[in-house]
């Protein structure tokens, strides 16, 4: 018999492993950077709070791992981080501003296909308490310096739901929620099917235009002056460009999730690719749950996502230190040498296997080691270490010194 992940799901071993670590550990600095906090809550959550999130009610059932525990309470695993958030937020009394971060998988009954999992990781901020722009201003450049990290470079969308509904209501009063589900899917469908989808609601088709010209001139002709959202819109415009954040561009077209954001919202995208992150304010969630009414915003990168697009394009996590290998001694003389070793801060990895000095190489490079520390006989005898950098194929015989390993590993030449 042999066993398989389950549909929608999958293993990351060896250096696929180590990309995914890498992002993780990059997204953990930059956000000890900005002063959030680790958050960590379980997979499972009660269905009451993961169908309050949710449009859907019940029908949230389907696209959900739900089920029932011995005991015959409705439970389900958590399909975003923000749910958690919302549940903490509103049964502990947190410091304001409250600022966290979490990491972890989340989970969603979805159709598996190309990047689409059942089960995937993302890496979330979010800041309570923060009413001001100001708040949207550090989730972008905390986004920068994530990309950065990288070696990636993004193309934030935004806009406003309070510009959107202004916008729609001046088409079609009443049937808001409605007209900005249609206009969620403009990006999947294009302008023609979404106009026919308007026009079958018996809804003026156009708006679709209007969108797509994405001029805020022609649609502060509309909405007018004194329109909120217009302000919010030109307010963190102004607010992006003063930080040289030229990457962030307004998009009327941009409609996710606004059912439940109340402002600013954030898609993040690389080239012509699928989102690979999104998010924005969010004041009235804290209190759907039973807490006070809490100014939110947030954002999520989606782990999995950026994982994928690295391994496409070829990317290779570097161990650190040095893999050491044996030239005809013991591999108890090599375990003693790198247990020295470490206590002085040079990581390293022995083998254990005693292996040839060719194979050790091999697999020292396959494990993504850049540097192979050798010891035979005579390196035992002078206490040194030969060090070969498997780059460029050069190698040096040094002091078995820990100040002049680390001389050598720094060395750009060596």
């Amino acid at each position: 018999m042999t066993f398989q992940t389950v549909r929608g799901m999958r293993d990351l071993i060896g250096q696929d492993a180590c990309i995914q670590e890498f992002i993780e550990a990059n997204f953990r600095e930059v956000f000890a950077s900005y002063g959030y906090l680790p958050q960590y809550t379980p997979a499972v959550e009660n269905f009451d709070l993961l169908a309050a999130k949710s449009a859907a009610g019940e029908e949230i059932k389907k696209e959900i791992y739900y089920f029932k525990d011995k005991g015959d309470r409705e439970l389900g695993l958590r399909f975003d981080l923000t749910v958690p958030l919302g549940r903490v937020a509103s049964s502990n009394q947190l410091k304001m501003p409250y600022k966290r971060y979490q990491i972890d998988e989340v989970y969603r009954y979805d159709r598996p296909q190309a990047k689409r999992y059942r089960a995937f990781k993302q890496a979330d901020i979010d800041i309570l308490g923060v009413k001001g722009l100001e708040a949207e201003l550090e989730v972008m450049l905390v986004t920068r310096d994530c990309f950065e990290k990288l070696g990636l470079k993004p193309r934030v969308v935004f806009n406003s739901r309070k510009l959107l509904e202004e916008l729609i209501t001046s088409f079609a009063k009443g049937r808001e929620i409605e007209v900005m589900r249609v206009l969620d899917k403009l990006d999947k469908v294009g302008e023609t099917d979404c106009k026919e989808m308007l026009k079958e609601k018996e809804i003026d088709a156009g708006i679709v235009d209007i969108i797509v010209k994405n001029d805020l001139e022609e649609i502060k002709g509309i909405i007018g002056e004194a329109s909120e959202g217009l302000k919010e819109v030109n307010d963190f415009l102004a607010l992006c460009k003063e930080n040289e954040l030229d990457f962030v561009e307004f998009s009327s077209a941009l409609a996710r999730g606004l059912e439940y954001y109340t402002g600013i919202v954030f898609e993040i995208k690389l080239d012509e690719g699928p989102s690979v992150g999104g998010g924005g304010r969010y004041d009235k969630l804290i209190s759907n749950y039973g807490g006070q009414e809490t100014a939110a915003v947030g954002i999520s990168f989606g782990v999995s996502r950026l994982y994928d697009i690295l391994k496409e394009n070829g990317f290779k996590t570097s161990m650190e230190g040095l893999f050491l290998v044996s030239a005809g001694v013991p591999v108890k003389e090599l375990v003693k040498i790198g247990d020295s070793l470490r206590t002085k801060g040079i990581y390293n990895e022995t083998d254990l296997n005693g292996k040839s000095i060719s194979k050790g190489f091999e697999f020292a490079e396959k494990k993504g080691y850049g540097f192979v520390g050798i010891i035979g006989e005579n390196e035992i005898k002078d206490k040194t270490i030969t060090i070969k950098n498997l780059k460029i194929g050069k190698q040096e015989t040094i002091e078995l010194d820990a100040s002049k390993i680390n001389e050598f590993l720094s060395r750009k030449d060596a």
